[in-house]
């Protein structure tokens, strides 16, 4: 395990160096991520003492989705390639061990599958009955999905709301992507954004109150916050806006968001900001590429993903950017980090 500091410029940092090993085996839980050092993508797992475990070793290459509301299971999108064309099926992968349970016949597109709270079911893009429906399916295999949508456009990134009564998702029936909401059977849809560029990829805040986006309005991909009912919409980084914005992240108790600058030559940058409001704080350098933040069920601690070792690496750091330390060190790529909960 390597360790690499934040030089003190960093949020909040209150040690340059990395976690001593007795705070990283005190850390709850484990993160998952994907790992490209068997030849092919798999899903691996690593605890913040850096002990590694192989997930899945199928075929295909594996791309770890949410983990289960109960921590016992993680949705895994295999996919495979036959005669140039992409085919893609969800699976409900038991971290504990033994076959996954694929929910479907492979398909051309099968993604962005995200828990209900309870765990009793899912929401996922689907092509099976048109070019892309936000559908309602269940955690076992063969059950017939339902259709939430039914849009010749396209309908896509579904977020289901914490009391699982609301689903929130992007679509393009009037020619450009836009944010929809609709109870969690598609009925009673209202629209929630209305500009001429791209507003996408839905994210909701633990209590419900708010609805994080990604629009290029102002002609840079820039995250928003609106209410679930249409209003109070606002720039999350207010006049602190540093490069194109992505991949937000709710702080487990709703008041922090974390997210991704991208900057000029490929570098990236994680910064922290309250969801009330306020100045966003920087939490890496942004010398290289930090990205693909996840915070841990606790809310104490983040993993990410890093190039600064010339490797990409899953790193792990304390909520306010100090004790930046490397989990994972295989020479291939490892990336997409997801916090499973230790129960």
């Amino acid at each position: 395990m390597l360790g690499v500091g934040c030089s003190g410029r960093c949020g909040g940092a209150s040690g340059a160096g990395p976690l001593s090993k007795e705070e990283a085996r005190a850390i709850p839980g484990a993160v998952v991520f994907l790992s490209e050092r068997a030849g092919q993508k798999d899903v691996w797992q690593v605890s913040p003492d850096g002990t590694e475990t192989q997930i899945t070793r199928g075929p295909e290459d594996d791309y770890p989705g949410p983990v289960s509301p109960d921590g016992k299971s993680l949705l895994v999108v295999a996919v495979r390639e036959v005669d140039g064309l992409q085919f893609q099926q969800l699976r409900v992968q038991p971290l504990a061990g033994g076959d996954a349970v694929p929910l479907h016949a492979p398909r051309a597109r099968a993604r962005n599958a995200v828990w209900a709270p309870d765990g009793s079911w899912l929401s996922a893009e689907s092509d099976a009955q048109g070019f892309s429906d936000v559908v309602r399916l269940e955690p076992r295999a063969d059950v017939p999905e339902v259709r939430l949508t039914q849009v010749k456009e396209g309908c896509f990134e579904p977020a289901i709301s914490p009391d699982g009564q609301e689903v929130a998702f992007v679509c393009s029936r009037e020619g450009d992507p836009e944010i929809y909401v609709a109870k969690a059977d598609g009925t009673n849809e209202r629209r929630l954004t209305a500009f001429h560029r791209e507003d996408r990829a839905p994210v909701w805040s633990p209590d419900g109150k708010w609805i994080v986006f990604v629009s290029d309005r102002e002609n840079r991909e820039r995250l928003y916050l609106i209410r679930p009912d249409g209003s109070d919409l606002r720039a999350v980084s207010g006049e602190s806006f540093s490069g194109d914005e992505r991949e937000p992240a709710f702080s487990p108790d709703g008041k922090h968001l974390v997210y991704v600058s991208r900057e000029p030559e490929a570098r990236a940058r994680l910064w922290r900001v309250p969801v009330e409001g306020g100045v966003p704080v920087a939490l890496t350098e942004g010398q290289r590429r930090d990205d693909m933040p996840a915070w841990s069920p606790d809310g104490k601690y983040l993993a990410f993903v890093s190039e600064r070792e010339g490797n990409t690496d899953v790193y792990l750091m304390r909520a306010d950017g100090s004790g930046q330390t490397r989990l994972t060190t295989a020479k291939e790529p490892d990336w997409l980090p997801r916090w499973v909960a230790r129960r």
